[in-house]
């Protein structure tokens, strides 16, 4: 072989060793280099990524400082309201509790006032009655009569309780009532309570109930009963001490109406106070006379305050003398052992005041037959 062939098949081969060794080369540069833009751009991307985590953290903790301040501020607003709105319940509750004392003063003033102003027993009665109709859901005022309450005034009860005029019930039936007159002290329960409430009250349970006794000298002579009612519950706190200080003046009244009756009597027929064994011999005056219709005016009146419902029911069946023969018959003793025999002689004083009084000027009426 030529030389020359031998030196250009050397430079063949080296030529192509050196370009696989270069091509080779220029593969892995091309590897790292792609390899390094890589990594690069993973950086870039990773370090944007972790930029965008950072922000995304401090938005967060931005909202969540926004969130915890709006917290704060709402609990704050929230227990500003809650204590503003607590203090006006409580100015209002004040306000209405000082309104209601007021109210109650106001109106047991006025009671006083009406009773000191009643000039006779029916009025006094009515006026306690009218007042406790003010205090109490429910009141009525009964006479005691031995084992039998009488009704005398039925207020807030409907009819027709409210309109009777001849009610009467046994004392078994009357409940707290009939537990103040057996005791004479003041009692005030719960309608829950068996037996609490009197026969003519039907009442819800947890109703507070209440009777006060009406004395005069020492006597039970009437109760006064008083409830909540069946429908919504009186909220007054006071009414049941209203009600007991109304009840002992009213009590008071009678007494001091019955006693200046007696004392103008007194007053007015000297002869009666003096010894029955100092007679009077001078002839009966006018003022002895005037002195006897009186007397004979108050026996009548309190029979029939104390017996209206058997007045009502004789008028009506016309037996009138018959059903209070006894309640007569014991008027009739008084008057003759407080009046003088001479002025008994001059006219039947007693007897024209029960026709005049009692029967409304019907003598039939109160001629026993």
């Amino acid at each position: 072989m030529p030389a020359d062939e031998h030196v250009r098949r050397s430079f063949d081969t080296l030529a192509a060793r050196l370009r696989e060794d270069i091509s080779r080369q220029l593969d892995a540069l091309g590897h790292e280099l792609a390899s390094a833009i890589h990594d690069e751009h993973s950086r870039e991307v990773s370090a944007v990524i972790e930029e965008q985590a950072r922000e995304r953290s401090r938005t967060a903790q931005a909202h969540e400082s926004a969130l915890e301040l709006a917290r704060r501020d709402a609990h704050e607003e929230s227990t500003r309201q809650w204590e503003l709105a607590r203090a006006e319940a409580l100015e209002l509750a004040r306000a209405e509790r000082e309104a209601a004392d007021l109210g109650a003063s106001t109106r047991l003033v006025e009671a006083i006032r009406a009773l000191d102003r009643a000039k006779t027993l029916s009025e006094i009665l009515d006026t306690l009655a009218s007042a406790a109709g003010r205090e109490a859901a429910r009141a009525a005022l009964l006479l005691v009569r031995g084992s039998t309450l009488r009704g005398w005034r039925f207020i807030g009860f409907g009819a027709p309780l409210d309109d009777a005029v001849d009610y009467e019930m046994a004392a078994d039936d009357a409940g707290i009532i009939a537990d103040v007159v057996r005791t004479g002290a003041p009692m005030s329960g719960d309608s829950a309570a068996t037996g609490s409430a009197p026969a003519f009250a039907s009442l819800p349970p947890g109703r507070e109930t209440l009777a006060l006794p009406i004395t005069m000298s020492g006597h039970i002579v009437a109760v006064l009963y008083a409830d909540q009612g069946d429908g919504e519950a009186n909220t007054r706190m006071a009414w049941p001490a209203s009600l007991e200080v109304i009840t002992r003046h009213a009590a008071r009244s009678l007494e001091a109406v019955t006693a200046l009756r007696a004392a103008q009597l007194l007053t007015e027929r000297p002869d009666v106070a003096g010894p029955p064994s100092q007679p009077r011999t001078a002839a009966p005056s006018h003022e002895d006379e005037e002195g006897a219709r009186r007397y004979a005016r108050l026996l009548i009146s309190e029979i029939k305050l104390y017996h209206e419902p058997e007045v009502i029911a004789g008028k009506r069946e016309r037996d009138l003398a018959q059903r209070l023969a006894g309640e007569i018959a014991r008027a009739r003793a008084l008057y003759e052992q407080r009046v003088p025999a001479p002025v008994r002689g001059r006219a039947d004083y007693f007897g024209d005041e029960l026709v005049r009084t009692l029967a409304d000027g019907d003598a039939d009426l109160v001629v026993a037959r």
